[in-house]
């Protein structure tokens, strides 16, 4: 075996020897969690860990679990810190081989969970273990219901680097971790407080000292000009290759603003298809009802889709807020059918409150930065994961 497979291509400073190559069992003992029935469980009693309460969070396995157990402590199996779990039974194999580094003493494990006792770093284990998920997957058995016995992968074959070394390692995962999570608890600030303060603006609560005349209510046909969507026949390739225009669908309404979309038309598609203009706002009106974008250039969209392309009156920023916020009363304007409709005629005969245009803008303007800062955490999320991707691509190989 080559060098090249046996060290892996990202090392700490002073450590440059070559992991050595083991079988779980050769580092590690199997043993099981004990039944534990709904019944089982109460508001007072022992912590424990049931089957399900496993879930994967910041690229690792954790657990999470609220649940107590009314049993008896003698017929209970139980934990110790940095024991590693792994389901046994489930859905799907690749959901079964997680795991999950156990933080605390004496949790008393269910029924279906396999513990592992590692005489190495149980946190560098558990990491290297869920890098090598698709490996361990394939040991599961079953097709509706799937097991995952410990007989099968404990001879998983793993490389591993001296103890020293995998806390290092684990080490530097662990502080991207405390970043990650204190972008994300600032991340949910920023979401509650814009779902506060789109309450407090559109129930007018807030007003702004500029303009607080009263709010009218208007239909939304009186908003603009509002159109439903159609799909060129998919059949004729040439109506969508070579893609030039964009074509909206709901799955392409993910964020705010539409920038691309998975399909495109031609120009012979283009004389097909029906046309909405830069700036205009797109609810969805079929089955995801609610869904809203705000197009950034002039597009295509198809029928399960509701354009809003506002007058010189009406600003499409606080068009877009408000039908964000009322999202669940277009859901009961559809009906309740097997999939709802909201059609034309009713959505644009649909009443809202509008207050002037300055007030619009206003609003609008205000709402928007809150959305850039969500925006921007976001990103940053997202560039981080991606970095801690690529760390575990380098290092766990």
């Amino acid at each position: 075996m080559s060098e090249e497979k046996l060290v892996p291509k990202l090392r700490f400073r002073g450590f440059d020897e070559e992991w050595y190559e083991v079988k779980l069992n050769d580092i590690a003992t199997f043993s099981k969690g004990k039944g534990i029935s709904k019944n089982d469980i109460s508001d007072e009693g022992i912590e424990c860990i049931r089957y399900g309460e496993l879930y994967t969070k910041y690229g690792e396995m954790i657990y999470k679990t609220e649940s107590k157990t009314n049993l008896n402590k003698n017929g209970l199996i139980f934990s110790k810190k940095n024991d590693i779990l792994i389901p046994c039974s489930g859905e799907t194999a690749i959901d079964l081989a997680t795991a999950s580094c156990i933080q605390k003493d004496q949790v008393a494990i269910g029924g279906d969970i396999t513990i592992i006792k590692t005489n190495q770093y149980a946190p560098f284990i558990t990491y290297y273990l869920n890098q090598k998920r698709t490996d361990i997957a394939k040991y599961a058995q079953g097709v509706s219901i799937v097991h995952l016995y410990a007989k099968d992968f404990k001879i998983l074959n793993m490389r591993i680097p001296s103890f020293d070394e995998q806390k290092k390692i684990i080490h530097l995962f662990e502080e991207i971790v405390k970043k990650e999570k204190l972008l994300e608890e600032k991340y949910n600030y920023y979401i509650e407080f814009k779902k506060y303060l789109m309450q407090q603006i559109f129930t007018q609560k807030l007003r702004f000292a500029e303009d607080d005349g009263d709010w009218q209510v208007i239909k939304l046909k009186t908003v603009g000009e509002i159109n439903t969507g159609n799909t060129p026949s998919t059949k004729n390739k040439e109506y969508y290759d070579p893609g030039k225009y964009l074509w909206i669908t709901p799955s392409d309404i993910s964020s705010k603003y539409i920038i691309n979309t998975e399909r495109k038309l031609s120009d012979e598609g283009s004389k097909k298809g029906r046309f909405v203009k830069k700036n205009s706002v797109l609810v969805t009106c079929i089955a995801s009802i609610g869904k809203n974008c705000i197009t950034t250039e002039d597009s295509f969209f198809n029928q399960q889709i509701n354009s809003i392309t506002p007058s010189k009156n009406f600003d499409s920023e606080f068009i877009y807020y408000l039908m964000n916020y009322n999202s669940e009363k277009m859901k009961s304007y559809a009906g309740i059918t097997a999939t709802p409709i909201l059609n034309k005629k009713s959505f644009e005969n649909m009443k809202f409150e509008f207050p002037s245009l300055i007030e619009q803008k206003q609003i609008g303007k205000i709402l928007f930065n809150v959305d850039e800062k969500i925006f921007s955490i976001e990103k940053i999320i997202n560039k981080i994961q991606k970095f801690k991707k690529g760390l575990l691509q380098q290092m766990f190989v």
